[in-house]
């Protein structure tokens, strides 16, 4: 029994000598931990910064055409940037092959829908292009239209480095960019992008 209570009288004096050299550590609450975010120096820097509208990626020349017309008719005259870029590529195709041009001709007929284009293939042989699109939304409704009519075609996507467009306006502070933002989308130009001079200039590697 001695040494019974004589063991427990050492554990809890190691115990104690324990949390006296090391407290336990309290869990604050979740507004403690702001404390520990760092501080924004630059924040006002950034509040100041201006920013810059543009529209999305165009590779269609006359779309690009008309919306430059209508900036024209309300006095905006943004600059185009021109890339070339990888631009995804969606191919319709009739699986058949022709000998002849003739053959392609009575099978072309056999397609209702706009845009069927005879091809001349490598080997002297025929085709019927069914269509191609670099917009997802006129690939869709390609492939819909072909779908209607229950006929086999091929679909494939292939990838092509073609010239794009953009209508760049000058920076602007913050507020007037979201009202530029909303007049350009007002016109037409679906969802076009707005960010800091700063994000605009590391995207385009040096900007304007």
């Amino acid at each position: 029994m001695k040494n019974i209570l004589g063991i427990i009288f050492v554990v809890g004096m190691a115990w104690l000598a324990w949390n006296a050299w090391f407290p336990p550590q309290i869990i604050g609450k979740q507004q403690d931990a702001r404390a520990w975010i760092p501080e924004r120096p630059h924040l006002d820097a950034l509040e100041n910064e201006k920013w810059r509208v543009f529209t999305k990626r165009m590779v269609w020349k006359k779309a690009v055409e008309d919306l430059q017309a209508k900036f024209q008719e309300n006095n905006m005259n943004p600059i185009i940037l021109e890339h070339k870029e990888a631009v995804q590529l969606h191919v319709f195709d009739d699986p058949r092959t022709f000998v002849s041009n003739k053959e392609a001709q009575a099978a072309k007929k056999e397609w209702h829908i706009e845009s069927v284009d005879i091809l001349r293939r490598s080997d002297g042989k025929y085709m019927l292009g069914l269509g191609r699109f670099y917009l997802p939304a006129y690939a869709q409704l390609r492939q819909e239209a072909l779908q209607s009519l229950k006929k086999p075609y091929k679909y494939f996507q292939d990838t092509k480095i073609i010239p794009t467009y953009r209508f760049i306006f000058p920076a602007l502070p913050e507020k007037e960019a979201e009202v530029l933002w909303k007049t350009i989308q007002d016109m037409g130009a679906i969802n076009p992008v707005m960010m800091t001079e700063n994000e605009f200039n590391a995207m385009f590697m040096g900007g304007m």
